[in-house]
């Protein structure tokens, strides 16, 4: 059953329910332009109307609150984000690789420019890592380009292309030479295009799925979000909270 109204990311918390483990929902500070939209302080270099919030502090602290709170350790640690999210999520395995066991990333590229330090010389270790992507996102475009390019200013930076951020994280866990298997879903007619996924095995893995046609709305079965020309069409084959969190089951210890 479909619901509207809702976010796709609300899904967690029904997985989590079922699965018995905590989901957080942390929020960015509003950005220094005239939208004011809250956003996270990634590791773009070029980004000129992020906050000056340290996001990479504030999440270090809170998933060290949370560990503590409920007894956890780093392997039982995960993050998970959507376009600036899955951008903040990228930072933050580049800089804290130690409070993380696995990430993963829907609709968020890395950096044309990055900041120096870590966001350019890459994780201390490398990482099981889920990326997923629509090759139709207007919003971070699937070739590299503009962010969210509101009235042409490029003023939220620009980032290199859904595959070659993928690129970037095979060679940190040394998988370039890897061929995936790979598996191809098409449960509806309602969006662009199946959705594939290729599993680049290793220790740690890559999970990549590419969905073809798809805009910047996070993918979902159940909460659907409407098409527009600013966002593209939403794909319907794979609900993203349930990947991601399949994916991070099965690097539990």
């Amino acid at each position: 059953v479909a619901i509207l109204g809702r976010h796709p990311l609300s899904v967690f918390r029904t997985v989590a329910d079922r699965e018995g483990f905590v989901v957080v929902y942390p929020g960015g500070l509003p950005a220094n332009d005239a939208q004011r939209l809250p956003g996270w302080v990634d590791c773009r270099a070029d980004n000129t109307v992020e906050s000056n919030a340290d996001d990479i502090g504030f999440l270090s602290a809170l998933v060290e609150r949370v560990r503590g709170e409920y007894g956890l350790t780093t392997s039982r640690m995960f993050m998970t984000g959507g376009s600036n999210g899955a951008q903040m999520t990228h930072a933050f395995a580049f800089q804290r690789a130690d409070l993380v066991s696995a990430v993963a990333t829907g609709a968020g590229s890395l950096p044309v420019t990055p900041k120096p330090g870590r966001c350019t010389t890459g994780p201390a270790r490398p990482l099981p890592i889920l990326l997923l992507h629509g090759s139709g996102d207007p919003q971070m475009p699937w070739n590299g380009g503009c962010v969210a390019d509101i009235g042409g200013a490029c003023n939220r930076g620009r980032v290199i292309s859904a595959l070659a951020t993928r690129d970037r994280w095979l060679a940190i866990n040394a998988l370039s030479s890897v061929t995936p298997t790979t598996a191809v879903i098409d449960s509806s007619t309602a969006d662009t295009g199946p959705a594939n996924r290729f599993d680049y095995a290793g220790a740690p893995p890559v999970q990549w799925w590419r969905l073809d046609g798809a805009g910047h709305a996070v993918p979902s079965r159940t909460v659907f979000s409407a098409s527009n020309p600013t966002t593209g069409t939403q794909n319907r084959d794979v609900e993203f909270a349930e990947v991601v969190w399949a994916f991070f089951k099965a690097r539990l210890p």
